[in-house]
């Protein structure tokens, strides 16, 4: 007698490198050339792709052994072929002249193709706040699209990609700043911390404090961040709250002007007090024009 079939259950994936994904690329036989004008980015794709240091690197060693790791793709409804990993190949590959690349098509819903163009990025060395801002929040609302709800994505994103469910949150919420104000903390000017609580201001409220940071060079700490945030919650936040509570109430802006400059500009006759009068003058029809 046949003995009796059992159902198995699908394994949980648990992605503990890139190669427990596709196993060696470069050995895949799998692997067809496609002409690059047929591939797209990933859609909302988080990761920059910058023509730096390593970029000439990559370049030149295409152009040197050609392409040794296939990209990933999958089909794109209308044609051509979507990129999962790979996309820092594909430019690289049109600056070296190449016309077509070696891929490895694989069809997969987008859960799982999200799963492993964030996992084939996120592990850089130089990966930039804003580029796992976007992939953690890209992340998320795939998993939310999946029917996942509240801390349980933040938590299941901290153990795909070895962050605490907590530390995942902030920088979820650092892809609700403006472009300008991730670019600080990209940079280096301004902390997570800052960034985090500055992401519950609105639109226009995070229009002050570029303002603010335009006109005196002086950016929230993270304690005066959530400052602002709770002046927000009050309904009392206003520019001037927001350039008191930044600069300090007795912040004052120091301005010298240097003599040889002015002597250049006004007549050895003019003293001290007319030169500032015209000065004051001339820089209040320099406001009115502002308007």
């Amino acid at each position: 007698m046949a003995g009796k079939t059992t159902k198995r259950s699908k394994p949980e994936i648990k992605l503990n490198s890139y190669d427990d994904l596709f196993g060696d690329a470069p050995l895949q036989t799998d692997a067809v050339e496609v002409m690059i004008k047929d591939l797209y980015e990933f859609e909302n794709h988080p990761f920059h792709v910058t023509d730096d240091e390593d970029m000439a690197e990559l370049i030149q060693s295409i152009r040197d052994k050609g392409i040794l790791v296939p990209l990933i793709v999958r089909s794109k409804e209308g044609g051509g072929y979507e990129i999962i990993s790979g996309h820092r190949r594909k430019h690289a590959a049109e600056i070296a002249g190449l016309f077509k690349v070696p891929v490895l098509i694989r069809e997969m819903p987008d859960e799982e193709a999200v799963d492993i163009m964030i996992y084939s990025n996120i592990q850089r060395t130089n990966i930039l706040p804003s580029e796992k801002a976007r992939a953690y929040r890209l992340q998320m609302e795939t998993m939310k699209h999946q029917g996942k709800k509240g801390n349980l994505t933040s938590d299941a994103i901290g153990k795909k990609y070895g962050d605490n469910t907590r530390k995942v949150y902030r920088y979820i919420r650092l892809s609700y700043l403006q472009e300008d104000l991730l670019n600080l903390i990209d940079n280096g000017k301004m902390t997570i911390q800052a960034g985090y609580w500055l992401s519950f201001l609105n639109e226009q409220e995070q229009g002050w404090i570029l303002k603010i940071f335009q006109q005196y060079r002086k950016l929230p700490s993270g304690r005066t961040a959530q400052q602002l945030k709770e002046h927000q919650e009050d309904h009392v936040l206003t520019l001037d709250r927001a350039e008191t509570l930044i600069l300090g109430n007795g912040y004052r802006r120091k301005v010298s002007l240097k003599s040889k400059r002015i002597d250049r500009i006004f007549p050895p006759e003019y003293d001290g007090e007319q030169i500032e009068e015209i000065i004051y003058e001339l820089l209040e029809r320099w406001k009115s024009e502002q308007g």
